[in-house]
C-alpha cells in the first residue's frame, strides 16, 4: 500500500494463545467480582433449550461484535466499505474484521476498542443498574470475547500519532506505517 509521505513499515504478528490466556486468567477474577456484585442468592435452573440459545445469543454477539468493528473503521472517513473485510480463520479458530487500507492509528484503537465498549463495558453498567444477571453474564462474555482487542491495544501503546495501521491480509496482526525521521 502506497502512502502519501514516507512511512516505514512494521509488521506485526499477533499471538492468539496471548490473548487466551489473558482472558482465562481474568474470567477467573470476574467469579470474585460476581460474588460481590450478587450479595444476595442467585438462583436459576437450566435445560438443554437454554444452552442451546445461549449459543445462539452469543453466536449472535460475535457477529455484532466484528460488525461492530466495521463500523469503527468506517467512523474514521478513512476508508470504503470496499476496505474492509470480515472472516474466519478457522484452523485458529478467528473471527475477525479486517481493514485493508492504512487508517490513522488513533482511528484505529477506537475501531478496536468500540465493541468492548458498547457490548461489554455499556452492558455492564446496565447489569449493575437493574441488578440483571443476563445483562452481567453477557458483559462478562463479551468482555472475554474482547480480549484479543485488548491484546491489540498492548500492542499498539508504543506508536506515536502520526502511525498508520492496517490490518495484515495475510496473518494475524497488522502492518503500522511509521512516518520516517528526518534526520
Amino acid at each position: 500500500m502506497k502512502l502519501e509521505t514516507n512511512y516505514v513499515q512494521k509488521q506485526v504478528v499477533l499471538q492468539p494463545w496471548k490473548a487466551n490466556l489473558f482472558a482465562c486468567v481474568c474470567l477467573l477474577l470476574f467469579v470474585p467480582a460476581a460474588l460481590l456484585f450478587y450479595q444476595k442468592a442467585v438462583t436459576f435452573s437450566v435445560s438443554l433449550s437454554d444452552i442451546g440459545l445461549f449459543f445462539v445469543v452469543v453466536l449472535g454477539g460475535i457477529i455484532v461484535h466484528e460488525a461492530v468493528h466495521g463500523v469503527g473503521f468506517m467512523l474514521s472517513r478513512q476508508v470504503a466499505t470496499s476496505d474492509i473485510r470480515f472472516g474466519v480463520m478457522w484452523r485458529k479458530l478467528v473471527v475477525y474484521a479486517c481493514c485493508l487500507k492504512p487508517i490513522s492509528v488513533g482511528s484505529y484503537r477506537l475501531a478496536v476498542a468500540l465493541p468492548a465498549l458498547l457490548l461489554g463495558v455499556l452492558p455492564f453498567f446496565l447489569a449493575y443498574f437493574f441488578q440483571s444477571l443476563f445483562w452481567y453474564v453477557w458483559s462478562i462474555v463479551m468482555l472475554i470475547g474482547s480480549f484479543g482487542d485488548f491484546y491489540i491495544l498492548w500492542t499498539l501503546r508504543s506508536f506515536s500519532k502520526q502511525t498508520r495501521i492496517a490490518d495484515s491480509p495475510d496473518s494475524i496482526g497488522y502492518v503500522a506505517y511509521l512516518p520516517e525521521s528526518k534526520a
